[in-house]
């Protein structure tokens, strides 16, 4: 066989190998410590996530989005899932739900030095709360009558509320906590009220499996179990969370 049809040979049955693989998208957003582009791969639920797939054999590319984009292309088709969810939004989404990872705190975040005491979230009706946009947060505190203004991210909210935009933000304890402690300009200026208004379980969500293609959702449940059995799934949350 000539050598230049050797080699087209060969080109070919590596093209159709690569086309043969599965190609597999997941979107994530800026939520550290859990997921983000600044830390070593990529936060701890990112870091199982791929490990997870890695072992059944997948690779996966995982693209940090603003939320309300990431919910847009997944509504495209340009992805098979999304990581570091609350239960709302997959359910809104339409998305097969993995087992809790991680449970959130959801609360409030203040400026020190202003004083918020409260019982029950309604006697801060008509406050302004900073919120993300297209968030799953709980109905309930949505619906505590408070004055809501909305950002593209929490970084951005807690900006705001440092600048004396607003009262307060909704936000996971550890997320507000992470990211005040890693900004200069908010280090030592807003802390966590107190108050633990929700506890949401954090997920992963897929798409559901379309013919022909693998269920991920099972795939990603199996590849868990496979690190829960060589103790991997513990070494790779006590590396991100020492």
């Amino acid at each position: 066989m000539p050598i230049v049809l050797f080699v087209a040979t060969l080109l070919f049955f590596f093209a159709q190998s690569a086309q043969a693989q599965p190609q597999l998208r997941m979107a994530t957003l800026e939520y550290p410590p859990y997921s983000s582009e600044h830390l070593p791969d990529g936060g701890s639920i990112v870091a199982l996530t791929r490990r997870a797939f890695a072992v059944r054999g997948y690779p996966l590319q995982i693209d940090f989005l603003p939320w309300a984009r990431a919910r847009v292309e997944l509504g495209n088709g340009n992805y098979q899932g999304a990581l570091a969810r609350w239960p709302k939004e997959v359910n809104e989404e339409g998305l097969q739900p993995s087992r809790p990872l991680f449970y959130s705190e959801l609360g409030l975040f203040i400026r020190n030095g202003y004083p918020l005491q409260f019982s029950q979230l309604q006697e801060l009706r008509e406050r302004t709360l900073g919120i993300v946009r297209g968030y799953g947060y709980p109905q309930h505190i949505l619906d505590a009558g408070l004055t809501l203004e909305d950002a593209v991210d929490d970084i951005s909210n807690l900006r705001k509320l440092n600048a004396r935009r607003f009262d307060m933000v909704l936000l996971e304890r550890i997320v507000g906590n992470y990211l005040i402690a890693n900004d200069e300009q908010l280090r030592g200026k807003l802390s966590w009220q107190g108050n633990v208004l929700e506890r949401v379980p954090l997920l992963v969500g897929f798409v559901p499996a379309k013919p022909g293609e693998p269920d991920w959702s099972a795939v990603f449940e199996q590849g868990l179990r496979d690190l829960h059995s060589s103790g991997e799934y513990m070494q790779i949350l006590r590396s991100h969370n020492p």
